[in-house]
């Protein structure tokens, strides 16, 4: 449902924002840690349009302007072995999470992430780098998870969707700058050409680690640990709260609705996840998590550049930074379109739009030949066209869904279920992905393109028929509607019936 906005709606949006300014500096930190998997994604996409990096985990084409070639094996390697990384990490989470508060799970993403970067630059064997794309794959789970969660769990409702989108804008922002600095150390010949791009990703890792230091854990986290005091201390530090009686009633509504859950089941265990009312709320969650590969995106982030240059697209580096550079805009306006636009809607209407959008790019490829000047045109227009449409849409919706759905006592667990889930496919994707659009194999170039259409148009109809309504819900709210009671549809929303 579109909720019609007038000037007292943007004042009290910018009201909001003045007010929680606090936890809208402390999400945009922690939502640093998806900046990474941004970063990284682009900037090793970039990595296979360098002769340096070419010259040492490549082979010499003269046909190829480069000079070089890289196998399709490396590339599906190179990719899908941090995708493999991720899932591991996933259902490390899925079976000990709870164990793991969310502070900590970011400092073990730090470790891991230190470690891979290590290995990546100090080698130049084929097991080394390989080595460093798994661990870092574990090092973007532990991040994944966690960040999303913490976000999820510090936000007040009516902030909730669009601080958990935060972690599409960081994505986006670190894409957009590991292809800028790539675009600068291209020109080197050298190991330094990529060593360059690796070694900035440290600012990630050790950012985060000493940063995290400050933060409380989420006051739901001391909740469920029985510490009242401490989680109130949380919800003032978090959100500057100085009221008593509100930190109280604060406080109150998460105990009610943990105790509510508890009732169910004295214990969390694996199995619960996959019982009643949570076994939706857990397929829910696993698809809003797997929608993220359906879109496209995965393709689009790993393998951009190389794409935009085997399709024939002159100064790939630049055209890509100037979609990522247009698609932060439709990140940052996410953070207002959440805030009027129901959920449901906004997923299912940026779906249907992005499925278009890869229609026309296939069909342009198929009707022109990969060299023509106006399929290039129309490829970097229809690209830029997805980035932002994702960026405003479907990335920041698929996010929030992804942590609201789950229940308080399981969230962690849950949300590493659906995000080992997602690596399943992620993995899939950029393993796929170069049989498709090298020369060397099937040759499909952009039109692999119909394949992404025909996904996101599944997610469309998919995310209109069947994703209840939670704008405006806290997750407690949501919480109570899922247990208490039997659930009526009106329309296609899931309300509560008592």
């Amino acid at each position: 449902m579109l909720h019609s906005t007038g000037p007292d709606d943007v004042r009290d949006m910018f009201t909001l924002i003045q007010r929680e300014r606090r936890i809208i500096l402390i999400s945009i930190f922690v939502a640093l840690a998806q900046f990474q998997y941004g970063y990284d994604s682009a900037a090793v996409s970039g990595f296979q349009s360098m002769p340096g990096f070419l010259a040492i985990f490549g082979y010499v084409d003269p046909t190829n302007t480069l000079g070089f070639g890289i196998r399709t094996s490396v590339q599906t390697l190179i990719q899908s072995l941090m995708q493999l990384g991720g899932f591991f990490a996933s259902v490390f989470i899925f079976k000990y999470g709870t164990h793991i508060s969310n502070r900590r799970g970011l400092w073990i993403g730090c470790g891991f992430s230190i470690i891979a970067i290590i290995l990546q630059m100090s080698s130049v064997h084929f097991a080394a780098l390989y080595a460093g794309r798994l661990l870092l794959g574990i090092s973007n789970g532990f991040f994944l998870t966690y960040s999303a969660t913490y976000l999820g769990e510090i936000a007040p409702t009516n902030l909730r969707g669009s601080a958990v989108g935060l972690v599409t804008f960081q994505t986006s922002f670190g894409a957009l700058i590991g292809v800028l600095i790539d675009n600068y150390t291209t020109k080197y010949q050298s190991r330094t050409s990529y060593l360059i791009p690796l070694g900035v990703m440290f600012v990630v890792p050790v950012s985060l680690s000493l940063g995290l230091m400050f933060l409380p854990e989420s006051p739901r986290h001391y909740i469920r640990l029985g510490s009242e005091e401490k989680a109130e201390d949380s919800i003032r530090i978090l959100r500057g709260i100085k009221d008593h009686s509100q930190l109280v009633a604060e406080v109150a509504s998460i105990r009610g609705a943990l105790m509510m859950e508890n009732a169910r089941s004295e214990t969390t265990r694996l199995v619960d996840a996959f019982r009643g009312t949570d076994l939706k709320r857990t397929i829910l969650s696993m698809c809003c998590s797997i929608g993220q590969t359906a879109s496209g995106v995965i393709f689009f982030s790993s393998y951009s550049i190389y794409f935009y240059a085997e399709a024939g697209v002159k100064n790939e580096f630049v055209w890509v930074m100037m979609s990522l550079a247009i698609a932060l805009t439709g990140n940052m306006g996410s953070f207002f379109v959440m805030r009027f636009i129901e959920r449901r809607m906004l997923l299912s209407l940026c779906s249907i739009i992005n499925a278009f959008v890869m229609f026309a790019i296939a069909g342009v490829y198929t009707r022109l030949s990969t060299g023509s000047y106006t399929a290039a045109q129309v490829l970097v227009a229809m690209g830029t066209l997805f980035t932002w449409v994702y960026g405003i849409g479907q990335g920041p919706v698929l996010w929030a869904l992804t942590v609201e759905l789950p229940s308080q006592r399981l969230r962690s667990k849950t949300v590493g279920l659906a995000t080992g889930c997602n690596y399943i496919f992620a993995w899939v994707a950029t393993y796929c992905s170069p049989y498709f659009i090298n020369p060397t194999a099937l040759n499909w170039g952009p039109k692999y393109c119909y394949i992404w259409g025909a996904s996101n148009l599944i997610l469309g109809v998919w995310a209109f028929l069947v994703i209840p309504d939670v704008k405006g819900k806290s997750l407690e709210e949501i919480t109570g509607s899922m247990i208490g009671g039997s659930e009526e549809k009106t329309g296609n929303t899931v309300e509560a019936s008592g």
